[in-house]
């Protein structure tokens, strides 16, 4: 766990202190659910279906691709804003508790998220690399929450770094990490939802 300690976090004394800081805070008996936005709460395919291009410029690429091509306001309207999300992760996420932790360019994504009308009420976190949703969720609980969740169940599309850091994630909040990794059916609902 060393080894992943020092990939994740190089410098010895921050990981020392996040283990320090939740040994002072309350254990509440509340489960903390995070989930992911793209494929996760909301798949992408439609937006492939209805605008190609969009497959040629992905990533950084999509927001300047947008305002360069389309209305930005008109995609989101129409791609997002009026958009049934499915229930089924969408009914656990409990308001003012839970988060949606998400990566990409920072406002992009709030714009996407907060251009579903189910999620306005839900927290939004982004980060610039997957692997810093590790980083996020642990300075979300000590920082943000102040307390220690009996549980934090993940939902994640490609759960590879909440696996590859579980371990870590639950030394350092000294709390269970259950990871579901989930696989969308359009916006239709889920092929299947399942604990690793």
């Amino acid at each position: 766990m060393k080894e992943l300690q020092e990939k994740l976090i190089p410098i010895q004394w921050i990981y020392d202190y996040w283990k320090t800081w939740s040994q002072e805070l309350d254990t509440k008996d509340i489960i903390l659910r995070v989930s992911d936005f793209d494929y996760t709460l909301f798949s992408r395919d439609q937006s492939f279906i209805d605008v190609p291009e969009l497959l040629e410029n992905r990533w950084e690429k999509w927001p300047k691709y947008l305002f360069e091509e389309y209305w930005m306001n008109d995609f989101l309207d129409n791609q997002y804003k009026n958009i049934q999300l499915p229930t089924e992760i969408l009914s656990q996420l409990m308001p003012g508790q839970d988060i949606i932790l998400t990566t990409g360019i920072h406002d992009w994504q709030m714009w996407k998220v907060r251009s579903c009308k189910q999620l306005n009420n839900i927290q939004v976190i982004t980060t610039p690399s997957p692997a810093w949703k590790i980083n996020a969720l642990i300075s979300h609980v000590l920082y943000e929450l102040k307390y220690i969740p009996t549980e934090i169940i993940v939902y994640e599309d490609r759960p590879q770094y909440f696996v590859e850091y579980r371990d870590l994630i639950q030394d350092v909040l000294w709390t269970k990490l259950t990871i579901m990794k989930v696989e969308m059916d359009g916006n239709d609902g889920y092929k299947s939802i399942e604990k690793i």
